[in-house]
């Protein structure tokens, strides 16, 4: 057992045990393949708190696949594990049944010390995320909405905090909701094509080492910036862990982090996102082309999502050099925010 801190506003901190010694039930998590479950455990506090344990791993081909050194994590698997931890607290406390399709509406995260957040030379990196339930919207018993406040706890200590608001429909709810937002059923991930069609960018340029990672194709430099087009693969192990019918957030949010570093005039190879604040719209949908643009603007840069003459999702991140990250993020002031707004879910 290990102890993870949890830290309230109306009451000293807590010792809350905690066990990393195995994942937690896939379904939970919504993931279909056990390596990719990171939460170990999770226990309720009180009627709307709980902690929830979370174990980073130490070789992943998408989560690991970054130049930082010695062992920073992604930012995008600190994202994930927010994603997971909200999803256990609402099957197992907040009475969301099994094939409830969850919909993302806002995230907010903030990482104040990334260099707490590493994974072990000896041991994976182990912590806590504690989640605060708020703004409960049901209709009788069943959950219509909710947004969750998770703080990420490292050896006892707050290194950043990440808000998900989500509604939730169940599955044949979420089918017929696609099928009046599109005009016709959606096609599946798995029944798409894999190969990659366009120019793939350097993996080095947007801060990744293996061309599966990458998510861009066809870049350019612009006077702002940089456009490139969106090429998620669709067997990608870790965002497509499971068919879809779309393009998950989390992809989104990476061709985001990819085509911030690419825009950025730094090195790539030290460039880390530490703030990510997004709304979500609608979807993007798998079988039509989206445009990726990205505007640099002093220290933020704002992405923009764009397919068939919609904007479909704008983001803003702010990025800094990993050399630059102390334990209260980057040296300079940080007033600068990330915002987004877009169709991933």
């Amino acid at each position: 057992m290990t102890l993870a801190r949890q830290e309230r506003t109306a009451a000293p901190a807590v010792a809350v045990p905690l066990s990393y010694q195995r994942p937690v039930d896939r379904a939970l998590v919504h993931r279909s393949a056990v390596m990719e479950v990171f939460v170990t455990d999770a226990t309720r506090l009180d009627e709307d708190t709980f902690a929830v344990a979370v174990q980073g791993p130490r070789s992943h081909s998408y989560y690991n696949d970054h130049p930082w050194s010695p062992e920073q994590l992604d930012p995008l698997f600190l994202l994930e594990a927010a994603r997971q931890a909200v999803t256990v607290v609402a099957h197992q406390w907040m009475g969301v049944p099994h094939g409830t399709s969850f919909l993302i509406s806002e995230w907010t995260t903030q990482f104040t010390d990334v260099t707490a957040v590493r994974a072990g030379r000896d041991a994976p990196v182990e912590f806590a995320v504690d989640v605060t339930a708020r703004e409960l919207k049901r209709r009788g018993s069943r959950l219509l909405a909710a947004t969750f406040e998770c703080a990420f706890v490292v050896g006892g200590h707050r290194v950043g905090t990440s808000t998900v608001s989500a509604g939730y429909l169940s599955g044949d709810g979420y089918r017929a909701h696609r099928v009046k937002s599109r005009g016709d059923v959606p096609p599946m991930s798995s029944s798409m094509g894999d190969e990659r069609v366009g120019a793939l960018v350097d993996p080095a340029a947007v801060g990744r080492t293996r061309a599966a990672n990458v998510v861009l194709v066809d870049a350019r430099a612009t006077p702002a910036g940089a456009e490139a087009r969106l090429d998620v693969p669709v067997r990608h192990a870790a965002l497509y862990d499971h068919p879809l019918d779309h393009v998950p957030a989390m992809a989104l949010l990476e061709a985001a982090r990819q085509i911030s570093v690419l825009a950025d005039d730094r090195a790539p190879r030290g460039l880390y996102p530490y703030r990510f604040e997004a709304v979500f719209h609608r979807f993007v949908e798998l079988d039509s082309p989206v445009a990726v643009r990205a505007r640099r603007d002093g220290r933020h840069t704002t992405v923009e999502f764009h397919q068939d003459g919609a904007a479909l999702c704008t983001a803003t991140l702010g990025v800094a050099p990993v050399a630059s990250l102390g334990a209260f993020g980057p040296a300079a002031p940080v007033e600068d925010s990330v915002s987004a707004t877009g169709a991933g879910r």
